[in-house]
């Protein structure tokens, strides 16, 4: 799941926010906008490919977002979600589908892909209304133990951003599988804050059954 309603980054926007962050865009993640990443390898890479199997099924997810953003704000607000993910044909990544009523027949979704050469994930998101038919470019990153971090250039409020997405991924048998948190940083990653987090726990079968009926 990777819910960010803001606005969508574009090539300009993206050469601006290098400029302004002072050519910021971690090596090891490549380049967000045009997915380049670097050639060489100076040690093995880990096989990442299955780092959110932990992910495929039907699930509720309880939201906590904060309602003005890089504004100094405290004011949150919490609502319901659901979620159906499985994986992508031949290896590719994996794909889920974001409910919720909190916006009218609100749905988003999430595509992932792997790059087995570099073991980096992209995290492309679409929604039917933040959107307008257009698949943002990706936050890029990967696991390291049981926590994912993805990253990316944008800008919010017409100001260059970075948004970062932080997964954590619990023991099994964990009453709440794994949490998302996303946060924004608008001094080049020296600061960062919070501004929307979630709950991965499982649905019981008449649960799944009422929001996605018997399959994705």
């Amino acid at each position: 799941m990777t819910p960010k309603p803001y606005r969508p980054l574009t090539l300009l926007a993206a050469a601006m926010l290098l400029t302004a962050f002072g050519g910021y865009g971690p090596e090891a993640l490549g380049n967000n906008v045009n997915g380049a990443v670097p050639t060489e390898q100076t040690t093995a890479t880990r096989d990442g490919s299955h780092d959110f199997d932990f992910l495929y099924g039907k699930w509720k997810m309880p939201n906590h977002r904060l309602l003005k953003r890089l504004a100094g704000s405290h004011d949150w607000e919490d609502f319901m979600s659901y979620d159906e993910c499985g994986p992508l044909p031949g290896g590719l990544g994996n794909q889920d589908i974001f409910k919720t009523d909190h916006w009218k027949d609100f749905v988003g979704v999430t595509t992932r892909t792997y790059d087995p050469k570099t073991g980096l994930w992209r995290l492309y998101w679409v929604d039917n209304r933040f959107s307008g038919g257009v698949i943002e470019p990706p936050v890029v990153g990967k696991f390291d133990g049981n926590v994912g971090v993805f990253e990316a250039p944008d800008t919010f409020n017409g100001k260059p951003i970075i948004v970062r997405f932080t997964w954590t991924v619990h023991p099994k048998g964990s009453r709440v599988v794994a949490d998302w948190a996303q946060a924004f940083s608008s001094d080049g990653g020296k600061t960062w804050e919070t501004n929307w987090t979630n709950e991965i726990i499982p649905m019981d079968d008449a649960e799944a059954a009422r929001h996605f009926g018997p399959g994705i």
